[in-house]
């Protein structure tokens, strides 16, 4: 891209007209031949024009290569200072419109798609979550970057939804993941995924897992639940799950809120209490109903 292109380009994105941008110090006409590459603009001209557009001089004489980095430099501090923040969607949207990708950049991205995807499957829109995720997988493959870790948390995402409902399977053909033991949620979601398809005395190493989750945190205590109703014990299951639903310590994510439901429903029929075993398989089917949407 020439002088002329790139001072064109910056004052279209802006809707600035040519006369707006020659100001005071140079003619209209001068500024049209310079933009249609029959006049070059002193250096004078260049650091008036760069000043007026808000860009260095140094972007308008760049060449290609150098281009990228003056856009880089111009552009990836915000983009660090909302990832920082843990502002997870404006930095997504930044990433996104930024005009140069790198592998920094890519990792960035594919680090909010993930966040952004946890925070939409936490507010029950799954389908956004999916695609959100599926992204961050894509992502991971396009970087040189270690991305190990981001997609062995979106495959547990993945794994979760899709207990849920088959339509929200990923399009990863690479389903193997490893579990992260830092992260409480890839733990409590390998342990569930296996009970659901293999059993609660298939599950590996059981006891090790729920030993790195917070003792008293909504995730040990579904996990406490589940092995309750395994053995029989839908009395105290219920204790539990109802202490899950009710108490203002935990703010369960809508789609461990519907296992919560399926679970109640159950619990509630075990103990003869049918009435509120309709209202729980009522609000589980209004739930998934909301989250397939």
């Amino acid at each position: 891209m020439t002088i002329g292109e790139k001072i064109k380009k910056l004052r279209t994105d802006k809707l600035m007209s040519q006369t707006e941008l020659a100001g005071g110090e140079i003619t209209r006409n001068m500024l049209s031949q310079i933009e249609h590459g029959s006049a070059t603009p002193s250096l004078n001209t260049v650091n008036y024009i760069a000043a007026r557009l808000n860009v260095s001089p140094g972007f308008l004489l760049a060449d290609e290569e150098d281009e990228r980095l003056y856009l880089k430099h111009a552009e990836i501090s915000n983009v660090k200072k909302a990832y920082t923040a843990g502002n997870f969607a404006l930095c997504y949207d930044m990433c996104k419109n930024c005009q140069w990708r790198d592998d920094e950049l890519t990792l960035i991205l594919a680090k909010c798609a993930l966040r952004v995807g946890v925070e939409e499957f936490s507010k029950g829109e799954l389908h956004i979550a999916l695609e959100l995720l599926d992204e961050a997988l894509e992502l991971c493959c396009e970087t040189i970057y270690d991305t190990d870790m981001i997609s062995s948390e979106a495959r547990a995402y993945f794994e979760y939804m899709e207990l849920i409902s088959p339509t929200l399977a990923s399009s990863d053909d690479e389903p193997e993941r490893m579990i992260l033991l830092y992260d409480e949620f890839s733990v409590y979601s390998a342990m569930i995924c296996e009970a659901e398809n293999y059993g609660w005395s298939d599950v590996s190493h059981l006891e090790e897992r729920r030993e790195r989750l917070s003792a008293d945190g909504s995730y040990a205590l579904h996990v406490e639940a589940r092995l309750l109703m395994e053995n029989g014990e839908y009395g105290k299951a219920l204790e539990l799950l109802h202490r899950l639903l009710y108490s203002e310590s935990y703010e369960l994510p809508e789609p461990m809120l519907y296992f919560v439901f399926c679970d109640l429903e159950i619990c509630c029929k075990e103990t003869d209490d049918f009435k509120g075993a309709y209202e729980h398989s009522t609000n589980k089917m209004a739930l998934l109903q909301k989250m397939l949407a």
